[in-house]
């Protein structure tokens, strides 16, 4: 993983290699093998963890909920943002600048 400079739309997001999910009533459930939590994801975060099941861009995740969801470019950036600022914390996301 990178430094903790924050991320940019042009950062490649994707899981990190040391967790554990599944579905619970259609909401994920991760385990961090990494910090040993468990956190359970509302319906955004339960789609974003969805498109990062493969190397996605941070523009391109974006993009995709707004097809999904009735948000503005700017609110939806920040709150993908803050998100992945989450994930990363628990050493749940890999990314590459």
């Amino acid at each position: 993983m990178s430094s903790d400079l924050p991320f940019s739309r042009d950062t490649l997001i994707a899981r990190a290699p040391e967790q554990v999910s599944g579905d619970l009533d259609g909401q994920v459930v991760l385990l961090s093998m990494a910090n040993e939590k468990y956190f359970k994801l509302n319906e955004v975060g339960s789609r974003v963890w969805q498109l990062i099941e493969k190397p996605i861009t941070v523009g391109e995740i974006v993009a995709q909920l707004r097809t999904e969801f009735d948000v503005s470019v700017e609110e939806c950036e920040e709150q993908v943002l803050s998100f992945l600022q989450q994930l990363k914390k628990t050493k749940l996301l890999d990314h590459k600048k």
